[in-house]
């Protein structure tokens, strides 16, 4: 058997000439990836502008529900959204926080359903009194003032006075809580057929001014369930002739005071009778 021993030209074997090939071959890839990674990051919010842009994502529908005293312009201008608009510039969590600021509204659900629609209910406050300011403004049952009454609103409502004008605030707060308070009692215990005034005073506490019988009950502050009741019994004693009462006041702890209408005092003063009750 022959043998040739290796000469000079015999190639080296592959895995040793083409390890530097191959790294060579890697970094150049990795650049490459960087380089298109970068002008793709440089070019997205080119690409992201063009598609929301787009005409196939202009709205076509925005549905409103719900609404009884705002109307459909009003609203959709509060949030800023209006047909032809980009779908996604009308982000529903941005259209609620916008929403949910105007006064009249409670609470509201916006959906929206690409690529051209998005559905708005909003939920309005209820009015539940109006409260007697530099102008009436109606007040819901959380005391939450709604803005100036329009000249088409209903005034058959309840009316709150005594409130301060151009004051802190606080006591005009407070004032509403405690008028709608008053309400309430008088709901749950049907102490008169309707409300038509209650008056609040600093000093002097809830006067309260029933639609029937048309007499002034002065209440003061607090225990106004126990007031209320003894209240009902004076009317009771004048039942058939309401006429007869001016006012009767109940803010003392065991004596009503009631105020009549007829037999007038010399000096021109109505009388004044006090009883218990």
């Amino acid at each position: 058997m022959n043998s040739h021993p290796p000469t000079n030209d015999t190639p080296a074997p592959t895995h040793r000439r083409s390890l530097p090939y191959r790294i060579l071959r890697g970094t150049l890839a990795a650049l490459c990836g960087v380089g298109l990674a970068g002008l793709l990051w440089e070019g997205a919010p080119v690409l992201t502008q063009a598609i929301k842009s787009h005409r196939y994502f202009a709205l076509a529908t925005i549905d409103v529900e719900g609404n009884r005293r705002l109307d459909r312009a009003e609203i959709l201008q509060w949030a800023g959204a209006h047909e032809g608009m980009s779908v996604w510039d009308a982000a529903p969590g941005v259209l609620r926080v916008r929403l949910q600021s105007h006064p009249w509204i409670q609470y509201v659900s916006v959906e929206r359903a690409f690529p051209r629609r998005v559905s708005i209910n909003v939920h309005e406050r209820h009015p539940v009194a109006i409260a007697q300011l530099d102008e009436l403004q109606y007040v819901d049952d959380s005391g939450r003032l709604l803005g100036p009454l329009r000249d088409d609103d209903s005034r058959d409502l309840p009316i709150i006075t005594g409130l301060d004008h151009g004051g802190d605030g606080s006591f005009t707060t407070i004032a509403v809580h405690r008028a709608l308070q008053l309400l309430r009692s008088c709901t749950r215990i049907g102490c008169v057929d309707a409300v038509s005034e209650i008056h609040v005073d600093r000093d002097r506490g809830v006067t309260l001014f029933p639609m029937r019988p048309a007499v002034a009950v002065k209440l003061g502050w607090g225990n106004w369930r126990e007031k209320l009741a003894r209240a009902a019994r004076v009317f009771a004693v004048w039942e058939g002739q309401p006429e007869a009462v001016l006012a009767v006041d109940v803010s003392f702890r065991d004596l009503v005071v009631v105020t009549l209408r007829e037999e007038p005092h010399p000096a021109g003063r109505s009388l004044k009778r006090g009883v218990r009750v």
